[in-house]
C-alpha cells in the first residue's frame, strides 16, 4: 500500500511539473501576442492616417501601403517580419489583420476604434482563417 501511495505521489508530481511547463509556454505566447497587439495598435494608427490624409492611390498594395505609412518609423514593421498583414480600407478608415506567415491563420485584428481594441483571434478555437471579422461600416458607426 505504501508503494502505491509513493507511486501516486510521483505521478501527481510529474503531472504538476508537466502542466506548469505547459502554462509557461502559454504565458510566453500570450506575452508575445500582447506585445504584438500593442505594436499593431500603433501601426493601425499610422496606416489609417496615411489612408485618410496622404491621398495614397486606391490600388496601392498592402505591402506598399505599410511601407508608406511607416516611412518615418520603418522599425515599426520589424516585429511583423514573420507575419502576413492584410489591410481593409474604405472611406478613410483601415482595419489591419495579422496572420501567420503562411497567411492561413488569423492572429490579431484592429480597427483602431479605441485603445485596447485589438482582437486576439489567436485565442479562438477552432483557429480562424486569415479573414476579416470586423467591417469598416461597423467600426465607423
Amino acid at each position: 500500500m505504501k508503494r502505491l501511495d509513493t507511486m501516486c505521489l510521483g505521478v501527481a508530481t510529474a503531472l504538476i511539473l508537466v502542466l506548469s511547463g505547459c502554462a509557461r509556454v502559454r504565458v510566453g505566447e500570450e506575452g508575445e501576442m500582447d506585445n504584438l497587439a500593442g505594436r499593431l495598435a500603433k501601426l493601425t494608427t499610422e496606416v489609417e492616417a496615411t489612408v485618410r490624409y496622404s491621398h495614397s492611390p486606391a490600388d496601392i498594395r498592402d505591402r506598399e501601403l505599410l511601407k508608406l505609412a511607416t516611412r518615418l518609423d520603418p522599425m515599426l514593421l520589424r516585429e511583423f517580419a514573420d507575419y502576413t498583414i492584410r489591410i481593409a480600407r474604405r472611406h478613410g478608415h483601415a482595419i489591419l489583420l495579422v496572420c501567420t506567415e503562411d497567411g492561413k491563420r488569423a492572429l490579431l485584428e484592429d480597427d483602431g476604434s479605441a485603445p485596447g481594441s485589438v482582437r486576439h483571434l489567436w485565442k479562438e478555437h477552432p483557429p480562424r482563417p486569415c479573414e476579416f471579422t470586423l467591417s469598416i461600416e461597423k467600426s465607423t458607426d
